[in-house]
């Protein structure tokens, strides 16, 4: 033995041959998958046996990078540039990741101030405190998104970046916030969670500011169960959120480089979206305009046989057009009518509700925000509210925002459904109606 000759050497090779083994994903886990559809029992059975019987089926490789086939992840990132018309699409694994990448990738640390709406889904003004920085709250206005002229009396030496959030589906007043960013030489970063698809001036939402941030949790337009986008024109700032989210210093032109400019090597972490979630990402993405035209067309067919009565006055929309009418907002004379009104509607069998009551912690609402209000830190550190001086720490109330408290403890709320037939449009309106004969005078 010890007189062999080495393969290295011409010599024939230890292994010639390693069997075929299974793939780390089968049948029993595609079985898992379908198992979660709702189909008839006599159907589900016969799919149970087609997919239990193939002794020969190989399941997908998972992992977006490496992948031996074609990458359903870049597929979805390429679909969805080209429906918001960004140059740059990163997928990640939710919104809150493309937050933190976003907000990297625009340098925003320890001791910078970043405006955020005090209507939003925590998770804004959350990434900002997890990025070590300090989130500032402003007011909102009669679209119950950020208001321009508080956002401009919110700007200090330490802001780094205005977030205008596009809530509850419809746009932001775009053209002022960006016309503010640029006098004050602050970057935008649109937080577009709840708005997918919606535009504002003829441009995509999340393609107007510096960088956009997507969900596609399942409560949003498109959906792939858990995930989200990066979106940018900028190739700097998409390597910095690309690097970001995978433990960074990986993806550059060449990753095994030294460091181009200063910048471009630090450390991050994973936020990566896994194929499942890319391939039904990629399905939603290409039905994004039917899930529009269906939402707009149910909205405009309740909101238009809606009594106009004193004191009853909808939400402003900024751009009719380019509302994704996920939501039909409107505002009662006062929170007393409003509960009642809202009570009522329940029993009429409308599917509305309020959107404030300051008896209900409500995550979106700022009063609730307890982790910023009261500086709580995830260590002894302290940060971020140890990265300044105490009396430098932004200003936080109850009462901070009165227009928001005011519009939304007088809102009703409903979620739009596409499916919605025009005989199901008719009986919420005469629902909607019935109330509000009854308790707006």
């Amino acid at each position: 033995m010890g007189n062999e000759k080495l393969a290295v050497e011409g010599g024939a090779p230890a292994v010639a041959k390693l069997g075929t083994y299974p793939a780390k994903i089968g049948r029993d886990e595609l079985w898992g998958i379908v198992d979660m559809w709702d189909f008839s029992p006599g159907v589900k059975e016969k799919l149970r046996q087609v997919i239990m019987g193939d002794p020969d089926v190989r399941g997908p490789h998972l992992f977006r990078y490496y992948n031996p086939k074609p990458s359903r992840v870049e597929a979805a990132e390429a679909a969805m540039g080209r429906l918001i018309g960004s140059k740059h699409c990163l997928a990640v694994n939710s919104c809150t990741s493309a937050l933190v990448s976003s907000l990297r990738a625009l340098g925003v640390g320890a001791g910078d101030e970043v405006i955020v709406p005090g209507y939003t889904f925590f998770a804004t003004a959350a990434t900002v405190g997890a990025c070590n920085a300090l989130p500032v709250i402003v007011d909102v206005d009669d679209s119950l998104n950020m208001d321009p002229s508080s956002a401009e009396r919110a700007i200090t030496k330490r802001t780094k970046a205005i977030v205008p959030v596009h809530m509850r589906g419809a746009p932001a007043q775009m053209d002022a916030i960006v016309d503010l960013a640029k006098r004050k030489g602050l970057p935008v970063l649109e937080d577009v969670a709840q708005a997918g698809g919606g535009s504002f001036g003829g441009k995509r939402l999340g393609s107007i500011g510096t960088m956009g941030a997507f969900s596609l949790d399942y409560y949003k337009i498109f959906v792939s169960g858990e995930g989200g986008f990066v979106t940018t024109d900028d190739e700097w700032l998409f390597t910095r959120a690309q690097s970001f989210h995978d433990t960074a210093a990986c993806w550059r032109p060449n990753r095994f480089a030294r460091e181009r400019r200063q910048g471009e090597l630090f450390c991050g972490e994973n936020y990566r979206m896994t194929e499942l979630e890319g391939a039904v990402a990629l399905v939603q993405i290409g039905k994004a305009d039917e899930i529009l035209t269906g939402l707009r067309r149910v909205k405009k067919l309740i909101k238009g046989g809606i009594d106009k009565l004193p004191g009853v006055s909808f939400r402003r929309i900024t751009d009719e057009a380019g509302d994704t009418a996920s939501n039909l907002v409107f505002f009662l004379p006062n929170p007393d009518v409003t509960r009642k009104a809202m009570e009522a509607l329940k029993a009429e069998g409308v599917p509305a509700g309020g959107i404030y009551d300051s008896t209900v912690r409500d995550w979106h609402v700022y009063t609730f925000w307890d982790h910023i209000i009261q500086h709580r830190s995830v260590v002894s550190d302290g940060l971020p509210w140890s990265a300044v001086p105490k009396e430098e720490l932004p200003k936080y109330a109850p009462d901070m925002c009165p227009r928001a408290l005011d519009y939304l403890g007088r809102a009703i709320l409903m979620e739009i459904n596409r499916h919605w037939s025009k005989a199901d449009c008719q009986a919420i309106t005469n629902g909607i109606n019935k109330v509000l004969r009854a308790y707006v005078k």
